[in-house]
């Protein structure tokens, strides 16, 4: 009888995943705004590759190369914890834009955060969405006609796309 329960407890946990990814909207229909141009420059295939510390341009995606956590040269330490230590993150410099709702989007899961005259911009809204090809996670925020600084943290991979877009 125990191990029909033991049984029944595995199998369930398989059927029905249990953490944060399980309770994510799947699908490039579920973000909360059409991100087709989004979506579309993030897996264009000419993408310039940028390290941690270069710049990237507005609304030109790029191949953003990322350093471990440690080795990154934040303005300011992030809000929030990696999840895991041995996480990747990168910090990238951007012109001043006209002064407005900009999108920061990612290809992969990662903490996202502008530095604009040494303090953190308050985001405006975010998004995010699992099985949507290219495309994992939108951030907003109302920028100053100033230079500022992406700052991305907690990501996985070594590497991931980015595009900073106009709203």
């Amino acid at each position: 009888m125990r191990q029909a329960r033991v049984f029944l407890l595995v199998a369930g946990a398989m059927l029905f995943p249990i953490g944060a990814q399980a309770d994510e909207p799947r699908g490039c229909d579920k973000f909360k705004w059409p991100v087709a141009h989004e979506q579309a420059a993030l897996l264009g295939e000419a993408k310039p590759r940028i390290d941690s510390g270069g710049a990237i341009a507005i609304d030109s995606a790029a191949i953003f190369r990322l350093v471990p956590y440690a080795n990154a040269h934040f303005l300011l330490a992030p809000t929030r914890a990696p999840k895991s230590p041995s996480s990747n993150a990168g910090v990238a410099t951007a012109p001043a834009p006209a002064a407005g709702l900009y999108k920061v989007s990612l290809s992969e899961a990662g903490w996202i955060e502008i530095v604009q005259d040494g303090a953190f911009v308050k985001s405006s809204n975010f998004s995010g969405a699992l099985d949507c090809p290219g495309l994992r996670k939108i951030v907003e925020f109302p920028l100053a006609a100033k230079p500022f600084t992406i700052e991305v943290s907690g990501v996985d991979k070594a590497e991931l796309s980015l595009i900073v877009s106009p709203e």
